[in-house]
């Protein structure tokens, strides 16, 4: 089959190529680090430190980054995962509205291929309906993302990307001169009931720095574009602890604490458009998400050599599950135990300068699951089982002139890894792997970036995937009907192999000042990469009846098939990503379009995450203490026979402004309209139509002194 056919509707179309007309004529996407903007930086000077490795700013990076900075936040007040990452290029939150079924997906891999961390600590909690990722964006103070093959730093599951999240501290709020300070804010959205409130208390002097924050959301069912309400009780409280000493001029300890808690009463399996049924029944949830971690900074001013950074950590993952009516109770907890240190070193390469950074890390996740209903009380898809890995790194990085031929910017780098997963339900899978990138950045002339990178990946199975067991999907028996039930069975499979991917990029940055005015400017940088992966892991569904389902006596072994995981020999995913941005004062233009198209390079048939045709145009306008604006975002139509997964393309319209009322700007007030016409659209592998019409409004106080 080929691959996807991707077709826009009439009213996508016209948003298409209106937004297409807006990144020719006044091209935008996300990049500006200014104070009065609220963007997710795609380019500019802004440094994507802890993702990348590197002091590099953006612009020359030679790859796809992106930056969610405090003041995007502040604007923006997002609620969850999809409110935080949607004006990331590349980047789908799938699963549906519900907090408990979101998943990630990143340049057509899924969530298994895509490192996620929280201050630098690994956020490995996976499942096929539980969710993967549970953090409130009130507690954070920075994302970064990088798109692309990053296992050269990573490891395993790094072969889309990583999102490294960074938790707010006392210097994300307090300014220069301010040694203490309080923030309270308060905000409502209409399309779930939600309200939250969050206070932080910080301070810091020449030694110490410190903050505690608790937020709180309560929210009700979602009100979907279709008309229908999607059932959905959410209660979260969160707390964060933050802290660092400054023992020396050139040391530094540092730890934290962030935990997540969500009781939250809907059906089993919370994504899509699931509702109650006797196979997926109300289950009163308890979800929660918890890091502890430590940490040393040693770079000693006199010594550039030295710049050490050790993390130490602990994550715990879980949701527990009660059935009201029957007493079931079912478990899944993830906890990783990891550390990782590094050092960067900065020197003169002759006359060139030059940085080393160099690492290793070890983690072991540990994983499992109960089922009060099952004589072994073990829980069916949730194996019990460790993995662990270990890992070491280097990563070069150089600049040069050529002359007049312009500067050219070098990044090598390559990472050696082994793993070895153990469960008792098969046997153990072990292996390593060497995965390499090469990525150079050229400019011919200050306002050009040409980029390529060449980068090698790699994933270990998973034990979910590796040690799969108990049932998949019940549905009713197709002669004797409801309330009898048959089952399609999970099957093991511990001989997986790792998947290998190599991805080959190419991209341009341009970057220009005085376009139309002395003093505005305009950025734009895209890319286009191709990846090929060898052993693709696939879950296979053999969804077949048994034909003594049709016979008397009906059970004999009537069965709905197996499910089990694969490894698809020579798969392919291509795409593109642009994004841009246009200031000229008060005025601010941005926006992004990207595309993920994939096969099995075997078969011809889709596979992968995919997207059709998409992106957003966002457009503000700044007065004195105010701001106004609107976001248009907008996708072709999706068509993808081999899962049946069409899904027509949308333009959605949302509104929004904000308000500070007082000359010193403690107050700020945010509101907006999103989804103004009431669309009734739908996500691609989300299962159901997106929120409709919803209004917000936040305020909020910040004082520092």
């Amino acid at each position: 089959m080929s691959s996807p056919i991707h077709t826009l509707s009439l009213s996508a179309r016209a948003s298409l190529l209106a937004s297409a007309a807006a990144l020719a004529l006044l091209p935008a996407a996300a990049f500006a680090n200014d104070s009065d903007t609220a963007q997710v930086n795609e380019a500019s000077e802004t440094i994507i430190v802890t993702a990348t490795r590197t002091r590099l700013p953006n612009f020359d990076y030679p790859g796809m980054a992106s930056v969610i900075d405090l003041d995007w936040l502040e604007s923006e007040r997002p609620s969850d995962l999809n409110d935080l990452l949607r004006d990331t290029p590349g980047l789908e939150v799938a699963g549906g509205p519900r907090r408990t079924g979101q998943t990630l997906s990143l340049r057509g891999f899924g969530r298994e291929n895509i490192a996620l961390l929280v201050d630098g600590a690994r956020q490995n909690f996976s499942s096929a309906h539980d969710g993967v990722m549970f953090i409130d964006p009130g507690l954070l103070g920075r994302v970064e993302t990088v798109r692309g093959a990053a296992s050269s730093l990573y490891g395993s599951g790094a072969s889309g990307g990583v999102i490294a999240f960074e938790t707010a501290n006392a210097d994300t709020f307090l300014q220069a001169g301010e040694t203490r300070g309080a923030r309270a804010s308060i905000g409502y959205r209409s399309g779930n009931e939600e309200t939250r409130g969050s206070a932080a208390v910080f301070g810091r002097n020449d030694a110490v720095s410190g903050l505690v924050a608790l937020s709180a959301r309560s929210s009700g069912d979602i009100a979907l574009g279709s008309g229908n309400d999607l059932p959905a009780d959410d209660e979260v409280i969160s707390l964060l602890a933050n802290g660092e000493w400054r023992v020396s001029p050139g040391l530094t300890l540092s730890g934290g604490i962030l935990s997540f808690r969500n009781e939250a009463r809907e059906p089993n399996n919370g994504q899509g458009a699931q509702e109650v049924t006797s196979g997926n029944p109300l289950m009163e949830k308890d979800v929660s998400a918890d890091t502890y971690r430590v940490g040393l900074r040693f770079a000693p001013e006199a010594q550039s050599l030295i710049g050490l950074e050790m993390t130490l950590y602990r994550t715990e993952g879980g949701v527990d599950e009660r059935d009201p009516l029957t007493g079931r109770f079912i478990t899944r907890d993830l906890t990783t135990n990891g550390i990782r240190a590094e050092n960067r070193s900065e020197f003169l390469l002759g006359t060139l300068p030059a940085a080393l950074t160099f690492g290793g890390e070890w983690y072991e996740d540990e994983q499992t699951g109960t089922d009060s209903d099952v004589p072994s009380g073990l829980r069916g898809g949730v194996p019990n089982g460790t993995t662990t890995f270990y890992g070491a790194y280097v990563q070069g990085e150089t600049e040069f002139s050529a002359g007049g031929l312009g500067r050219v910017i070098l990044l090598p780098g390559v990472r050696w890894d082994r793993f070895e997963s153990d469960s008792d339900i098969g046997g153990a899978n072990e292996d390593e792997a060497v995965s390499a990138r090469f990525g150079a950045t050229w400019a011919p002339v200050e306002p050009v970036r040409l980029f390529a990178s060449w980068s090698e990946a790699f994933r270990a199975p998973s034990l979910n995937e590796l040690y799969l067991d108990g049932t998949h999907f019940s549905l009713p028996h197709p002669i004797l009907g409801a309330p009898n039930f048959i089952t399609n069975d999970f099957i093991p499979n511990p001989a997986l192999r790792p998947e290998s991917s190599e991805t080959f990029e190419i991209g341009a940055g341009y970057t220009h000042t005085g376009l139309f005015t002395p003093a505005d400017r305009l950025e734009v940088k895209g890319a286009w990469f191709r990846t090929r992966a060898d052993d693709l892991i696939n879950l296979a569904v053999d969804f077949a009846l048994d034909p003594t389902c049709f016979a008397p006596p009906f059970f004999a072994p009537c069965s709905a098939g197996t499910s089990f995981s694969s490894n698809v020999a020579d798969a392919e995913l291509t795409g593109f990503e642009i994004a841009a941005l246009y200031q000229n004062g008060p005025l601010t233009l941005s926006g992004s379009v990207y595309e993920v198209d994939g096969e099995d390079r075997t078969t011809g048939a889709p596979l992968g995450s995919l997207q059709p045709v998409q992106g957003y145009v966002r457009g503000s306008w700044s007065f004195d203490r105010a701001d106004i604006g609107a976001r248009l975002s907008f996708a072709g139509d999706f068509d993808n026979t081999s899962a049946g997964n069409e899904r027509d393309g949308f333009a959605v319209l949302d509104v929004f402004g904000s308000w500070q009322p007082f000359e010193d700007r403690r107050v700020r007030i945010n509101a907006g309209v999103e989804n103004v016409f009431d669309e009734n659209y739908e996500r691609v592998f989300a299962g159901v139509s997106e929120a409709g019409r919803t209004f917000r409004i936040d305020l909020s106080w910040t004082g520092g002194w």
